[in-house]
C-alpha cells in the first residue's frame, strides 16, 4: 500500500509538471515563427490553456494568432481563434465585441458549408454566446444543433452534453439538466479527462443545490475543486469557490460563506472576470440579507447591478433588482412600481429562466398583498405555488435521485467486478515473498514508463528541432542556389546568346554553349522550386503544372485541361515527392507534345484510398509499348516512380495514350 502511496504521489506531481511544460513547449513553437499550420495550431493550444488560467494573456495571444490565419488563408485556424475571442469577450462582459467576433465566426462558416469543425464551432460560440447574456431560449437550439452535428465520441461530444445540461439547469429544467451531465461525466470519465470530469462534478451540484439537497451539492462541488486546484484551473476555482459558498449559506454557516464570497471577489477582480465579480456581490448581497444585515446588503446588491447594466446582464440585473425590491418590501418600502416588477418578469419569461419566474410570481404575490389587492395577490401565489412545484417538485427529485443511483450503480458493478480480479489475484498469490517480489516489478515497470516518456518526449522534441532546423536550410540553399548559381547561369547563356549573334550564328562551339546553359537553367529553376519548403502543399504543385503546361502546349495550339484539383485541398508533399511527381508530370507532358501528334491532352487529378492519382491521357496516334520500352524517357519515370513507392501504368493504342501515376500519401 505504501508503495502505490509514492506511486500516486510521484505520478500527480508529473502531471504538475507536465501543465508547465506544455505551456513552455508551446510557447517555443510560437517563438521559433514558422509562419506555417505549425504554429497555428501551437497558438490554439496555447490560448487554450491561457483562457483558464491568465485571461487577458489568452486575449493577446488571439488577437496576434487571428491576424496570423488570416495572412496564411487559413480559414480553419481562423474560426478556431475567433469562437476564443467570443469566450473571452463573453466573460469578461464586453458583449458588443464578443457579437463582432460571433458574426466573424458566422461568416466564416457560411463561406465553408462542407466543413464541419467550421459549423460546429460556430454552432458551439453562439450557444454559449447567448448563454451567458440570458437567452436561454435563443442559446438551446444552437446547442442542440451542435451536438447533433458532432457525433464523435471524443471530448467535445461531452463538453456539449454538459453545455446543453447547463442550459437547462439555468432554465430550471432539472431534470433534463442531470440527464446531460451525467451523460457529459460518463464519457469525461472514459476518456480519462479530468478536467471535463470537473466541470461535470461541478454542475451535478448546481442540480442538488437547486433542489435543496445541500449536503449533495457540498459532496460534489469539493470533489469539483479538488481537481481544478490541480489542474491550477483559476476560472474553475473560482466557480466553485463561489458555489460551495451558497452551500453553507443554506447551511446557516455563515462566517465560512463569508469567506468563500470574499475569496472569489478578489479572484474574480484579479482574472479581470466582471460577471463572476457581479455574481460573488449579488451571494453577498443575499448572504448579508440573511445575517439582517441590511445596508451591507443593499451596498453589495447595488455594486453588482451596476457591473450587469455595463455588461448587458440582462438576467443578473432583473434577478439582482428582485432581491433589492424584496429588501424594501421587508421594510415595508412603497418607492417600488408594479410597472417595474412586470417588466422583470417579462424579462424571465422571455429568456426562459423558470426558477426566477417563480421567484419573482412570489415578489408579485408579496407586493399585491402589502398595497391590499388581494386578488392579484392569490392569483400571482397559485402561479407560483404551480410552476414551483412542477421545477422543485418531488418528482423532479426522485428523477434525479434515480439518474444518480443508475449511475452509482454501473459505478458499482465496475468495482465488484475489480474486487474479483484483485480476489483472484490474492488467491493465486499464496506467498509474501511473491507478492513483494510482484510490487517490485510494478515499481520498475513505473519507472520504465516514466523514462520512456521522458525518452520520447526528448525525441519528438529534438525531432521537431531538426524539422525547423530543415526548413530553415532548405530555404538557404533555393536562396543560394537562386540567387549564386542561377544568377551565374544566366550571365554565362546571355553572354553565349550575345556572342553568337556577332557571330551571325557561325561558331557550334557557343551553340552548344548556349543550349547546355538554357537546359541547366531549367533544371536548376525545378530544382530550387522543388526545394523551397513553401511550395509543399498540392495546390503550389499543380500552379507550377500549370505554368509548365501552358510554356509547351500553347505554342503547339494543343488544348489542354486540368481536373479534379479540387480534391487536393490541405495535401501536402515532402521534397522526394514533390520533385519526382513533377519531374514524370513533365517527361509526360514532354513526350505527348514532341511525337503523340495529339490535338487535346487531359490531366487527372484524384485522392483516394489515401493515394494521390494523377492522369495524363492525349488522342495522339499512341506507340508500341514494348519498343518503346528500353528507352530512357519511359525507364526514367518508373525508376522516379518507385523512388517515392509510387505505381506508373503505360498504355498506348492507335487512338491516343494514357499515363497514369498512383503515389500513396500516409
Amino acid at each position: 500500500m505504501r508503495y502505490c502511496i509514492i506511486l500516486f504521489l510521484l505520478f500527480t506531481g508529473w502531471s504538475a509538471m507536465g501543465q508547465n511544460r506544455k505551456l513552455d513547449s508551446l510557447q517555443k513553437i510560437i517563438d521559433n515563427r514558422t509562419r506555417d499550420t505549425v504554429e497555428l495550431q501551437a497558438r490554439i493550444n496555447l490560448i487554450y490553456e491561457l483562457l483558464r488560467r491568465e485571461p487577458l494573456q489568452a486575449k493577446f495571444v488571439g488577437l496576434q494568432t487571428a491576424k496570423l490565419a488570416d495572412s496564411l488563408k487559413q480559414p480553419r485556424w481562423l474560426i478556431s481563434t475567433y469562437t476564443y475571442l467570443v469566450e473571452f469577450y463573453r466573460e469578461v462582459g464586453q458583449v458588443d465585441s464578443g457579437l463582432y467576433y460571433l458574426a466573424k465566426t458566422e461568416n466564416l462558416a457560411k463561406e465553408n458549408p462542407d466543413n464541419v469543425r467550421m459549423q460546429f464551432n460556430f454552432l458551439r460560440a453562439a450557444g454559449l454566446f447567448y448563454k451567458d447574456l440570458g437567452e436561454y431560449n435563443k442559446a438551446l437550439p444552437y446547442a442542440k444543433a451542435s451536438l447533433e452535428m458532432w457525433k464523435k465520441e471524443d471530448e467535445t461530444r461531452a463538453g456539449q452534453f454538459l453545455n446543453i445540461g447547463n442550459l437547462y439547469y439555468l432554465m430550471g429544467d432539472f431534470q433534463n439538466a442531470a440527464d446531460h451531465h451525467l451523460q457529459s461525466l460518463r464519457l469525461f470519465e472514459k476518456l480519462k479527462n479530468t478536467r471535463g470530469q470537473a466541470y461535470c462534478l461541478h454542475s451535478i451540484g448546481n442540480d442538488f443545490f437547486s433542489l435543496n439537497q445541500l449536503t449533495e451539492a457540498e459532496k460534489y462541488y469539493k470533489r469539483s475543486l479538488q481537481i481544478k486546484e490541480q489542474l491550477g484551473d483559476k476560472r474553475g476555482v473560482l466557480t466553485t469557490t463561489i458555489s460551495l459558498g451558497d452551500v453553507y449559506k443554506g447551511l446557516n454557516a455563515f462566517e465560512k460563506a463569508e469567506t468563500l464570497y470574499q475569496d472569489g471577489l478578489t479572484a474574480a477582480r484579479n482574472l479581470k472576470l466582471p460577471r463572476e465579480e457581479a455574481r460573488a456581490l449579488h451571494q453577498s448581497g443575499l448572504l448579508y440579507r440573511r445575517m439582517k444585515e441590511i445596508e451591507r446588503a443593499r451596498d453589495s446588491f447595488g455594486k453588482s447591478m451596476a457591473i450587469s447594466k455595463q455588461m448587458g446582464d440582462s438576467v443578473m440585473f432583473v434577478k439582482t433588482q428582485s432581491e433589492l425590491i424584496n429588501l424594501d418590501l421587508v421594510e415595508q418600502n412603497q418607492k417600488k412600481t408594479e410597472a417595474r416588477m412586470l417588466d422583470g418578469l417579462n424579462t424571465l419569461i422571455r429568456t426562459g429562466d423558470r426558477r426566477l419566474e417563480a421567484v419573482e410570481y412570489h415578489r408579485l404575490s408579496e407586493y399585491y398583498t402589502l398595497n391590499k389587492d388581494f386578488e392579484k395577490a392569490l392569483y400571482y401565489l397559485k402561479k407560483h405555488e404551480a410552476l414551483t412545484d412542477s421545477v422543485e417538485g418531488n418528482a423532479v427529485l426522485l428523477q434525479l435521485k434515480d439518474l444518480e443511483e443508475k449511475y452509482n450503480s454501473e459505478k458499482k458493478e465496475q468495482e465488484i467486478a475489480l474486487l474479483k480480479k484483485d480476489h483472484e489475484l490474492q488467491t493465486a498469490e499464496l506467498q509474501r515473498e511473491r507478492a513483494n517480489k510482484i510490487i517490485v516489478i510494478i515499481a520498475l515497470i513505473s519507472v520504465i514508463i516514466i523514462a520512456t516518456l521522458l525518452i520520447n518526449r526528448y525525441r519528438i522534441s529534438n525531432r521537431t528541432k531538426r524539422m525547423l532546423e530543415m526548413e530553415r536550410m532548405r530555404n538557404d540553399i533555393a536562396r543560394d542556389l537562386h540567387d549564386d548559381i542561377g544568377s551565374t547561369l544566366s550571365s554565362i547563356n546571355i553572354i553565349s546568346q550575345l556572342a553568337l549573334k556577332n557571330a551571325n550564328g557561325s561558331t557550334p562551339h557557343f551553340q552548344r554553349i548556349a543550349q547546355h546553359s538554357s537546359r541547366l537553367m531549367e533544371s536548376m529553376s525545378d530544382i530550387v522550386w522543388s526545394i523551397n519548403p513553401n511550395n509543399d502543399s498540392l495546390e503550389r504543385v499543380v500552379a507550377k503544372m500549370k505554368e509548365f503546361a501552358s510554356e509547351i502546349l500553347d505554342p503547339l495550339d494543343i488544348a489542354y485541361s486540368f481536373q479534379g484539383e479540387e480534391t487536393l485541398h490541405a495535401l501536402t508533399l515532402n521534397v522526394s515527392q514533390r520533385k519526382n511527381l513533377f519531374l514524370i508530370f513533365k517527361e509526360a507532358l514532354n513526350n505527348a507534345a514532341k511525337y503523340s501528334g495529339a490535338s487535346s491532352i487531359n490531366i487527372g487529378f484524384a485522392f483516394r484510398e489515401n493515394q494521390l492519382r494523377v492522369k495524363v491521357m492525349d488522342n495522339g496516334k499512341g506507340f508500341d509499348a514494348t519498343l518503346a520500352s528500353s528507352g530512357n524517357g519511359l525507364t526514367n519515370m518508373k525508376i522516379r516512380a518507385e523512388s517515392i513507392r509510387g505505381r506508373l501504368l503505360v498504355t498506348s493504342t492507335q487512338q491516343g495514350t494514357t499515363i497514369q501515376l498512383a503515389v500513396p500519401l500516409t
